[in-house]
């Protein structure tokens, strides 16, 4: 619902709407707007999020190269030269911080 003000107010239009994430009616006075507090907003982004990382999780959870060892230098599969892999796991290990043995 528009609403327009005819007094000298600087503020001459506002529209009460309802909020996105809670339903309740509040003014608002741009027309972008879509919550009624940024705890709303809040709240709704965080849902989003959720969604969309379930959403990542469920297409992605059957392929073990995204799933591989960590984010360092191991993969799902061994190199075949063992002075290769010997070296890359000495420095995972290095990058993980863990003590030689």
């Amino acid at each position: 619902m528009l609403l327009k003000k005819i007094k000298n107010d600087p503020q001459t239009i506002f529209w009460v709407t309802k909020c996105k994430y809670c339903g309740s009616l509040f003014i608002k006075f741009q027309n972008a707007t879509k919550y009624c507090s940024p705890k709303c907003r809040g709240n709704s982004d965080l849902e989003h999020t959720e969604k969309r990382v379930r959403k990542h999780r469920k297409n992605h959870s059957k392929t073990d190269d995204y799933w591989g060892l960590g984010s360092g230098y191991l993969h799902g599969t061994p190199k075949n030269n063992f002075e290769e892999e010997h070296k890359a796991i000495l420095r995972e290990r290095r990058r993980l911080k863990l003590p030689a043995k």
